[in-house]
């Protein structure tokens, strides 16, 4: 039986920066109208304590001063977003890898949703250089929610959901559904062609017809399209741009079948570039021969 889509307990993973302070906007907004719990996480990098040049460690009273400074700046921002938003808050520091410290208080507190601030990649740091918020959205067993600088407009009203040929394209939905709900937003449906087998397009529509089925049934208003798509990312973040979306909602395997990547190039693409935020979902459904033309439902 499928676990229900909730946001009972949000994450933000805060390093204070302007964009890190936004994510914590967009958390706090949500959390207000799921009635979530908030968790500030800010964790001290493992390269503050390593030794100097001339191998000597800072002393204790370094250390100390290190923690108490953060442990006053998550106080200052929970006591914030107490006052202006109403949530719980709970606030947590650690030391350690980024990435891998969030991953164990996801686990541990178990967090329904991650929110974090991403300043994109460009060139060979797309390529070859995975930065935290890749490293989480890969491992996180919860959707990710990246924000960038450009992400000020708090809520969501208008929200993209692109559906392609992969197995695990429709397993979005229902998380598109839930924010549409809770923002009375309303629902993109995007068709992506990326096939030139005439045979492909006939079953792309049959799982067009199931998420307007589904979106239909939720009383939440739509419009749909289908476009030929060669990148299915940049046709994403076109038709985005296009529409004047908000949030885009998307997988983190569009060619996984293909490569054993989770956050595949295009994926990538879409969080690296995109100026509004991006809701990234790692599959949990395994499919047995599921075909996309077939009557089963994946949402």
């Amino acid at each position: 039986m499928k676990k229900p889509v909730t946001f009972q307990k949000i994450l933000v993973p805060t390093d204070f920066s302007e964009t890190g302070m936004l994510a914590i906007e967009h958390a706090a907004f949500l959390a207000r109208l799921t009635k979530a719990e908030l968790f500030l996480l800010h964790v001290i990098p493992s390269a503050n304590y390593s030794f100097d040049i001339i191998g000597t460690a800072p002393d204790m009273h370094y250390h100390e001063k290190i923690n108490a400074k953060v442990d006053e700046k998550l106080a200052e921002v929970a006591e914030r977003i107490r006052k202006d938003h109403g949530v719980g808050v709970k606030s947590i520091r650690a030391t350690g890898q980024i990435a891998r410290e969030t991953l164990d208080v996801i686990k541990s507190e178990k967090i329904d949703l991650v929110v974090m601030g991403t300043h994109g990649a460009k060139g060979f740091e797309e390529l070859f250089i995975g930065s935290n918020a890749h490293k989480l959205i890969s491992v996180a067993p919860c959707p990710v929610l990246t924000v960038q600088e450009h992400s000020k407009k708090l809520g969501f009203t208008d929200i993209v959901l692109p559906i392609d040929r992969s197995m695990h394209s429709r397993e979005k939905v229902e998380y598109a559904l839930v924010l549409g709900e809770k923002y009375a937003a309303q629902i993109h449906i995007l068709g992506l062609n990326d096939s030139n087998d005439p045979e492909d397009s006939p079953k792309l529509q049959l799982a067009l017809d199931q998420v307007q089925k589904a979106v239909e049934q939720r009383g939440l208003t739509f419009t749909r399209e289908t476009i030929e798509a060669k990148n299915i990312g940049v046709e994403t973040l076109r038709y985005a741009k296009r529409i004047n979306a908000d949030l885009i909602v998307t997988m983190t395997d569009h060619e996984s079948e293909l490569t054993g990547i989770f956050l595949g190039a295009f994926a990538k693409q879409i969080v690296n570039h995109s100026r509004i935020p991006v809701l990234s979902i790692k599959p949990h459904v395994i499919y047995a021969g599921l075909d996309m033309g077939g009557s089963s439902s994946v949402y």
